[in-house]
């Protein structure tokens, strides 16, 4: 088909404009298809990383991930948001390989890894904000102490910029669990740091 999944990153699209070429891409266009592929490979790069130490591994699954959506376009269904779609799928395929190579006995047990593969926006907007590089360390200290799910869900509400519906495809739970769960852990992070809770607050009320 002659598309690359590593080239330089396009100027971001719309969600609309997303859904548009997918539309193009069910019906065949390879044009449409590389766009995407290369619209999406750094967020899908980023967020496979969360699951895996070992980056030929994260970038082997995005790439037989593509290449089955290609084979598979035609039975795909319409999609609301492109980019929780790809990650719902990386996610899985990257469970379905662990288990084949004999990393995991079930893919219940993927786990969000913690630790510094992205830069968080919550941690962009302190530095704006407060010009304070310890307080960066301090927010980095207090999301590691969080459950794997928690700070999965950090990620892609905050990083990811994600809505509830998304982020319940993705994760596999229902809307409300989602709810519950985020509400949870910004009461975690509100009752360990209360001086800069504001600021999540700001980053949650604006996407």
């Amino acid at each position: 088909m002659g598309t690359s999944l590593r080239h330089q990153q396009p100027q971001e699209l719309t969600e609309s404009q997303s859904v548009l070429l997918w539309q193009q891409f069910k019906a065949g266009g390879a044009t449409a298809f590389g766009q995407l592929a290369g619209q999406y490979y750094h967020v899908l790069y980023n967020y496979g990383a969360q699951f895996s130490t070992d980056p030929e591994f994260t970038r082997d699954c995005i790439q037989e991930m593509m290449l089955e959506l290609w084979e598979r376009r035609a039975q795909l269904s319409d999609v609301l948001s492109v980019k929780a779609y790809l990650l719902k799928s990386l996610r899985h395929r990257i469970g379905r390989e662990s288990m084949r190579l004999k990393r995991l006995s079930t893919v219940e047990e993927l786990a969000f890894l913690s630790g510094d593969a992205v830069e968080r926006p919550i941690e962009s907007v302190i530095i704006e904000q407060e010009q304070e590089q310890g307080q960066i360390q301090q927010l980095k200290q207090l999301i590691s102490e969080l459950t794997l799910r928690q700070q999965e869900i950090i990620y892609l509400r905050f990083y990811q910029q994600l809505d509830y519906d998304d982020i319940a495809a993705i994760m596999g739970l229902t809307r409300q669990s989602v709810a519950n769960l985020l509400h949870r852990t910004l009461r975690i992070l509100r009752e360990r740091w209360p001086a800069s809770f504001l600021l999540l607050m700001q980053l949650l009320s604006a996407y």
